[in-house]
């Protein structure tokens, strides 16, 4: 995984297929030209439980509720109507900007 500073309180997170379908508990699918997930980063649980409701109410599915993760932070991902990927993350380190 490889993070980008695009700008203050804005990255871009690149990681490889296989990692990214099992971090979410997805299967890997054939290749495809529009392939790849959106995170919003908050400064919360609560916040994260709050974006991930929101999305459900506008009709997103949601395809892992937030949990605890790996480095100590709290996510969950959601597929939105037009099937994009995303993740809802509260991670310690990487705070947004207030």
């Amino acid at each position: 995984m490889a993070f980008f500073d695009l700008q203050p309180g804005l990255k871009l997170a690149l990681w490889p297929r296989a990692s990214l379908a099992r971090d979410v508990g997805i299967s890997v699918t054939p290749k495809s030209a529009t392939e790849f997930s959106l995170a919003h980063n908050v400064r919360s649980k609560a916040e994260v439980d709050a974006v991930m409701a929101q999305a459900a109410r506008a009709g997103a599915h949601v395809l892992k509720a937030a949990e605890d993760t790996f480095y100590g932070g709290y996510a969950g991902y959601f597929q939105d109507p037009d099937g994009h990927l995303w993740e809802v993350a509260w991670n310690p380190q990487l705070l947004p900007p207030e």
